[in-house]
C-alpha cells in the first residue's frame, strides 16, 4: 500500500512510498496535467493516501507566480477529487517540524535540511540538488510515520 507526497510547483515533485516494504519512488513535477493523471490512475489501486502541501499567498511574492501556483494547486486537487483519491493538504511548517525538527531557519536553510534528510532515508534515490523531490519524499514519510491507517 502506497502513501504519496505532492510539493507543488514547477519545481515540485511527486514522490511515494510503499507503507509494507518502506520503498520509496520520485517523480519530479511532470509539466504535462495528462502524465499526472496516468501517473495516479497507474498507482491508484494501491494508494492509501495522498498528501499534498497545502498552498498560500506570501508577502512580497509576485502576483503572477501566485496565480499560477493557485492554477497548478486547483487543479492537482481537481485530479485527485476526479480519481477520487482520498488525500490530505498538511501545511509546509506541520510536517517540517516533525521531519526536519523545530528551530527557526530560512526557506534556503529548509530546503538544505530536506536535501540532507531525504538523502539520508533514501539513499538509493537519485534525488540530485532538487528540493522538490526531497520535500514530496519527506511529506510522504509524514504520512507513513503519523498517519494511521
Amino acid at each position: 500500500m502506497l502513501i504519496a507526497g505532492i510539493d507543488v510547483g514547477k519545481r515540485g515533485a511527486i514522490a511515494f512510498i510503499d507503507k509494507e516494504t518502506l520503498r520509496a519512488e520520485v517523480y519530479p513535477m511532470p509539466e504535462d496535467y495528462q502524465e499526472i493523471i496516468d501517473l495516479f490512475e497507474n498507482k491508484k489501486k494501491d494508494l492509501l493516501i495522498v498528501l499534498i502541501e497545502k498552498q498560500q499567498a506570501f508577502p512580497k511574492q509576485g502576483v503572477v507566480s501566485t496565480f499560477n501556483l493557485g492554477i497548478h494547486y486547483g487543479t492537482l486537487l481537481g485530479i485527485l477529487k476526479t480519481l477520487k483519491i482520498p488525500y490530505e493538504e498538511i501545511a509546509p511548517k506541520k510536517w517540517q517540524k516533525a521531519m526536519l525538527g523545530s528551530g527557526k531557519r530560512t526557506r534556503k536553510e529548509n530546503k538544505k535540511l530536506s536535501l540532507e534528510k531525504a538523502k539520508s532515508l533514501f539513499p538509493y534515490l537519485n534525488i540530485g540538488k532538487h528540493d522538490g523531490k526531497s520535500d514530496a519524499l519527506l511529506i510522504a514519510e509524514y504520512g507513513r510515520r503519523f498517519l494511521i491507517f
